[in-house]
C-alpha cells in the first residue's frame, strides 16, 4: 500500500472515530434522558399515592388514584424498558468506538513502521557507500 493510500486510510479511520465518538455522545444524551424519564415516572406514583393518603384528601381520591395506578406502572415500564434499549445502545456505541480507534491505532502504527523501515533502508544504503567509499583505494 502506498504512502498516499496509508494516508487516506488514516483520514478515513479519524474520521470513523469521530463519528463514533458523536454516536456515542447522542446514546449517551438518550441513556441520561431515558433514566430522567423513570425516575420521573417513579416519583409520580410516590406523588399521587402520597396525595391519595393524605388526611385532608378529598372523598374520591383513593378510587382517583387506584383507577389511575395502572396507568402510573404502565408509563414506568414503558420508561424502564426505553433505558434498557438506551443503554445496549449505548453499550453497542462504546464498541464501535472501540473497534474504530483500534483500526485508526493500527494504521497510524503501520505508518510509523513504514516510515521506520524506510530510514533503516536509506541508512543502510548510506553505510553501504560509505563502506565502498572505504574500499577505493586513495587517489
Amino acid at each position: 500500500m502506498s504512502r498516499n493510500s496509508l494516508e487516506t486510510l488514516k483520514r478515513f479511520r479519524r474520521t470513523q472515530c469521530e463519528d463514533a465518538r458523536k454516536a456515542l455522545e447522542v446514546c449517551q444524551d438518550a441513556e441520561e434522558a431515558a433514566g430522567i424519564a423513570l425516575h420521573s415516572a417513579e416519583v409520580a406514583i410516590v406523588r399521587e399515592q402520597a396525595a391519595a393518603m393524605a388526611p385532608d384528601a378529598p372523598d374520591g381520591t383513593v378510587e382517583s388514584f387506584v383507577a389511575w395506578l395502572p396507568h402510573g406502572r404502565q408509563a414506568i415500564s414503558h420508561a424502564r424498558e426505553a433505558q434498557e434499549r438506551a443503554v445496549a445502545a449505548t453499550v453497542q456505541a462504546r464498541a464501535v468506538l472501540a473497534s474504530a480507534r483500534a483500526s485508526a491505532e493500527a494504521v497510524e502504527k503501520l505508518i510509523e513502521e513504514r516510515a521506520a523501515e524506510q530510514k533503516r533502508l536509506g541508512l543502510k544504503a548510506e553505510q553501504a557507500e560509505l563502506d565502498e567509499l572505504a574500499r577505493r583505494p586513495p587517489q
